[in-house]
């Protein structure tokens, strides 16, 4: 203890109205001992340091030290604001949930003497508390209970909502929802679950996987959606969905497939942009369609009918601007594949010295 503890002491027991026999009462000493800590000739038994700061209301350290921790203080005071500001929105949301309910709940039955789109606000409600106030409750596995709680309550809005207006697009919507969470939290799950930890070395070409299912899934309750409901198209998805996604699904893990290649950044990057180049205009060239629009439209990529000294919009425009692009994509390609190949033979003869 420093040498002002006696003088921090004296400070604290007048600011709180003490005398030193009062102080000595309450800590049941004598009041002789009181003085001699004020007039630092001893010290209080370490025994008495919680309840003396108790008294004076201040910390144990403050106590110590003899000097006030303003930095402890101010983190204490603004730890009491925050928790008032969260209990404060806490009763704010329950409040206003109870109150919503209540209201839609008498009104609905007053109007239409039956509950009916009560339990879409019911359901409505639930889903806002799944945001506001449930994440505050989940103090465990919060990354994996709070978007499967968010979106069943979401799967209940939709079937509730579904119910009321007599349709069929419940499935259609609880699949689109699901895919995009998929989307979103399966690279999140796959790279942080310890379930996962096997393969994580694999985890961008297990994301693509799922990410594949899910869509393809979403697009049979499409299609399914709209052959059931007689709209024109037949079963497109055998037919042009699946072999689209096919194609992309390998194109990204040809493309994944080149970081696991022993090779420095700058080859890894020419490779990628080469490949790149090839996926966006061989297509173009190689493929006849059937429909003159959409054959059309895919003409307008092909580089092989570029034309430098027409630019007419309805003519060559954009398969000049499809060129320069390609040619664009080239060099940088070539650049990137020559400054690799550099690095690679001055790291061959640093290896050989």
């Amino acid at each position: 203890m420093e040498n002002n503890f006696g003088e921090f002491l004296k400070m604290k027991r007048q600011q709180k109205g003490l005398t030193q026999r009062e102080l000595a009462q309450m800590l049941f000493v004598s009041e002789s001992a009181v003085s001699k800590w004020e007039g630092n000739a001893a010290r209080p038994d370490i025994s008495l340091l919680p309840r003396l700061a108790q008294i004076l209301e201040v910390t144990e350290h403050e106590l110590i030290t003899a000097s006030v921790d303003e930095g402890a203080r101010s983190e204490k005071a603004q730890a009491r604001k925050w928790r008032a500001l969260s209990l404060f929105w806490d009763l704010f949301f329950y409040i206003g949930y109870g109150v919503a309910l209540l209201t839609c709940f008498i009104c609905n039955l007053a109007v239409n003497r039956t509950l009916s789109w009560f339990w879409i606000v019911l359901s409505a409600l639930a889903l806002a508390f799944s945001f506001t106030n449930l994440p505050k409750l989940l103090n465990k596995n919060r990354l994996v209970l709070l978007p499967l709680i968010e979106y069943l309550a979401l799967v209940v809005l939709l079937g509730v909502c579904c119910i009321y207006t007599s349709g069929s697009w419940f499935w259609v919507a609880v699949i689109s929802v699901l895919v995009g969470l998929v989307y979103i939290f399966a690279p999140i799950y796959i790279a942080c679950l310890d379930i996962f930890k096997s393969v994580r070395k694999w985890n961008d070409f297990l994301s693509i996987a799922v990410d594949f299912i899910a869509t393809n899934i979403l697009l049979i309750v499409i299609n399914w959606f709209t052959v059931s409901n007689g709209y024109a198209g037949g079963w497109w998805y055998f037919t042009i969905a699946l072999p689209i996604l096919a194609v992309v699904y390998a194109i990204l893990n040809i493309l994944l497939s080149v970081r696991l290649l022993r090779i420095n950044g700058f080859f890894k990057t020419g490779i990628i942009l080469f490949l790149i180049n090839c996926f966006l205009y061989l297509p173009p060239m190689l493929i006849r369609l059937d429909d003159p629009a959409l054959q059309k439209e895919l003409d307008q990529a092909n580089i092989l009918k570029a034309d430098f000294s027409v630019w007419a919009v309805d003519k060559t425009l954009e398969n000049n601007i499809h060129l320069i692009v390609a040619l664009a994509l080239l060099a940088l390609a070539v650049v990137f594949l020559l400054v690799g190949a550099i690095r690679e033979r001055s790291g061959a003869s640093e290896l050989e010295k």
